[in-house]
């Protein structure tokens, strides 16, 4: 083989690895909703359920999954959990490298030791992140959550309310880049093939 046609072959071959590198990207079918053009994760740092610190831009190199809730809730926000729990059980050992991140909607009753005894109980690698009131407007405005407190009729207990808030779960990829949302009815085995997908394009 002459150098002008060496040299073309491996011209042809580069080209073909970088078609190839791009191909499970563009090939991958999202179960999700894509985001388009992928976005940077909004800011959210606040306090975990063991009382560190929690900065969600500190978790780069994870897969990260944020969605809202609060420990009064009586029946999506456990569903939530319990699906994560799900999910991770279903990755093995790729679990390690997915951040699940439960933001609470009411920091008026979610206090850390509250988040402390709720969040482990579906599996102690969860975040269970309290915020302050006007950090909590802050974040929610970021990911596009609203949150809406339904207080008791006059001379009802003012403990006891239920909170209306977008049950949406938020994928980041290991980039810090928000790439799909998927619903609260979703079930783990539709976010499964994102997940991974995310994990094997993670460099």
């Amino acid at each position: 083989m002459s150098w002008r046609a060496h040299h073309l072959a491996l011209v042809l071959l580069g080209a073909l690895s970088l078609v190839g590198c791009g191909a499970g990207e563009s090939s991958h079918t999202w179960r999700g909703t894509r985001v388009d053009p992928p976005t940077p994760a909004p800011a959210l740092q606040g306090v975990n359920w063991d009382g560190s610190p929690m900065d969600l831009a500190a978790l780069d190199g994870k897969v990260r999954i944020v969605f809202f809730g609060y420990t009064f809730c009586p029946d999506v926000c456990p569903f939530g959990l319990a699906k994560m729990k799900q999910l991770y059980s279903a990755l093995g050992e790729r679990a390690e490298d997915v951040a699940v991140v439960f933001v609470s909607v009411d920091p008026n009753r979610d206090s850390v030791e509250k988040l402390s005894r709720y969040v482990p109980g579906f599996d102690e690698r969860f975040f269970g992140v309290r915020l302050e009131p006007h950090e909590l407007d802050e974040v929610a405005d970021g990911f596009g959550v609203t949150v809406r407190y339904q207080r008791p009729p006059d001379g009802g207990d003012e403990t006891r309310y239920f909170v209306d808030h977008t049950g949406t779960f938020f994928v980041i990829d290991p980039q810090g880049q928000l790439r799909v949302t998927f619903p609260a009815g979703a079930t783990h085995t539709e976010m499964l093939p994102d997940v991974e997908h995310l994990l094997a394009n993670s460099a």
